[in-house]
């Protein structure tokens, strides 16, 4: 009984040694870094008070391997100051603020649509392939509330 297990234990090792898992592909600095609570941050607004924040990460595996994470940030709007909230020029000044962050990436800017409330931005670096969608709007009372979904999966070598 003896023999016949450690038999066993040494086909096992010595199987195990042949399978070799895939290494998880990295994702860009970018990707990886992005803090939609930060970028806002840095417009210092002062008209925008963070409230609450969410955040979610995800996978889909398969090939290609694809990743995504999820922003959802509310800001309580203070007008009291003087300053009124321009949703229009706020989601601008996002924008440019992202495609100046994908820039000092090392990123190249594929491609951009834009609405009054949202916008898109295309991306890519070597091997991977991304975009970041960020849309806001004005809720009930005094509330702004902003969305961001950034994806991002290897590039299809095959095309």
């Amino acid at each position: 009984m003896r023999k016949a297990i450690h038999y066993l234990a040494v086909v096992l090792v010595l199987f195990s040694g042949c399978y070799r898992a895939r290494p998880p592909l990295p994702e860009t600095a970018f990707f990886r870094d992005f803090s939609l609570v930060s970028v806002v941050e840095r417009l210092r607004l002062a008209e925008l008070k963070p409230q609450s924040g969410d955040e979610g990460k995800s996978e889909a595996f398969g090939e290609p391997l694809r990743r995504r994470r999820n922003f959802s940030e509310t800001y309580l709007i203070d007008e009291q100051s003087g300053a009124r909230l321009d949703q229009a020029k706020f989601i601008n000044q996002l924008n440019v603020e992202i495609q100046k962050l994908i820039g000092d990436s090392g990123l190249h800017l594929d491609g951009r649509s834009s609405g009054e409330n949202n916008f898109q931005l295309d991306y890519s670096q070597g091997g991977y392939m991304g975009s970041l969608d960020v849309a806001g709007t004005r809720a009930e009372g005094n509330r702004f509330k902003l969305w961001a979904v950034i994806r991002e999966a290897p590039r299809d070598e095959k095309h």
